[in-house]
């Protein structure tokens, strides 16, 4: 999930109530998907023909996403088995009537989180109050979600770059046509293996806690960057696995942290019980993330169960970090972040940092406790 894909709108060849299929049919560079509908039409109805669902937005791939489809995975769309078929067209439909104004002025957050009609037992996420609220409820607002931004706004997941005109019209809601199939987000463990982050992989593993992450609801996973993690002294190697333990989880949120819902000062309780202070600077395209010290650089990974996000650092305690005195972050960012308190070289001090977690809280109890409690279990 962590390539982009660029979305375009098309101008509306009707604004009078028709059936997408009707819509979609004279659209020139729809060819291939509206032979596909029509050789589906009984399953494509049985989703998109529910009245009961509207209005809905539904991304309509071009002939250049189904090309690009079969090149990556070596089988056409149309081929696909009815299930997984089903799982394709759910992530492409959005549980609300989406205009171009709906994806491109998101009022400098950076993006817009979107529910979609995928709901199955591997989205292990449940909804908050904020998005059921922008999104018409609980129940509607339980699909995987995608994140939709404008292009050029940084590695994301679900890139948008309008075309003038009016949006496509039909009975259901509204339609746009997207480059590229958007594919549900996968498991924790898959997620970031394939994003090569070798790692970070290296750190679950000794630490035993993949199954705990990939099982758990609603999380971010703050990971860190092979780079980060050579920075810091690798820990992923050189901790003993129980300060790696806590490490991990100090960079574990018990709650899905979508970037526009983020702002300035904003403060979580980790997994580990530290606290960690957002700040946000600049907006649109020049908008940056930091957690404590650690830039956000590959924000909105999304998974079956949450968040993840790659930081340039290893995150330090809010209280070892400059600037901590008040509510309101530092004006003055830094790439990474604050330097660390105490002696020694930045590596050194970042592993000593990590192996220091359990005795600056409360005790490897209260960890553990928390961890139970949120559905974690450091195996034996």
């Amino acid at each position: 999930m962590l390539r982009p894909f660029l979305l375009s709108l098309v101008t509306a060849l009707s604004a009078d109530a028709q059936s997408l299929l009707d819509v979609i049919a004279k659209v020139s560079s729809l060819p291939n998907f509206t032979a596909f509908y029509r050789d589906n039409a009984a399953f494509a109805h049985v989703l998109l023909g529910n009245t009961t669902t509207y209005p809905i937005t539904f991304l309509a791939p071009n002939d250049q996403a189904i090309a690009s489809y079969q090149t990556q995975y070596g089988v056409s769309i149309s081929s696909l088995p009815p299930a997984t078929l089903l799982a394709v067209l759910q992530y492409r439909t959005l549980v609300s009537s989406l205009t171009k104004d709906n994806f491109t002025n998101d009022g400098g957050r950076g993006g817009t989180t979107i529910p979609t009609m995928l709901t199955t037992q591997s989205n292990n996420r449940s909804v908050g109050i904020s998005l059921a609220a922008r999104f018409g409820g609980a129940q509607k607002a339980s699909g995987l979600i995608v994140f939709v931004h404008s292009s050029g706004s940084g590695s994301s997941h679900l890139g948008l770059q309008p075309l003038e005109g009016d949006q496509g019209v039909w009975d259901g809601g509204l339609f746009h046509i997207v480059d590229g199939l958007l594919t549900p987000p996968q498991l924790c463990a898959k997620t970031i293996r394939s994003a090569n982050l070798t790692l970070l992989d290296n750190a679950f593993n000794r630490t035993k806690l993949w199954p705990s992450l990939d099982g758990s609801k609603n999380v971010t996973c703050l990971g860190l960057s092979n780079e980060a993690f050579a920075n810091a002294g690798s820990p992923d190697s050189k901790l003993e696995e129980l300060a790696l333990s806590d490490a991990i989880l100090f960079h574990t949120l018990p709650e899905v942290a979508y970037s526009d819902y983020l702002y300035n000062g904003r403060e979580f309780k980790t997994l580990q019980n530290g606290t960690v202070r957002v700040r946000v600077e600049g907006e649109g395209l020049s908008r940056s993330i930091w957690f404590n010290n650690a830039k956000i650089f590959n924000p909105n990974v999304l998974t079956h169960n949450g968040l993840m996000r790659v930081l340039d650092a290893v995150m330090l305690p809010l209280e070892q970090t400059k600037g901590t005195a008040s509510a309101t972050p530092s004006s003055t960012p830094s790439a990474t972040g604050p330097s660390l308190t105490g002696t020694g070289s930045a590596s050194t001090g970042a592993l000593n940092t990590m192996t220091d977690f359990r005795s600056w809280k409360s005790g490897l109890a209260w960890v553990l406790s928390r961890l139970w409690s949120q559905g974690f279990e450091i195996p034996g």
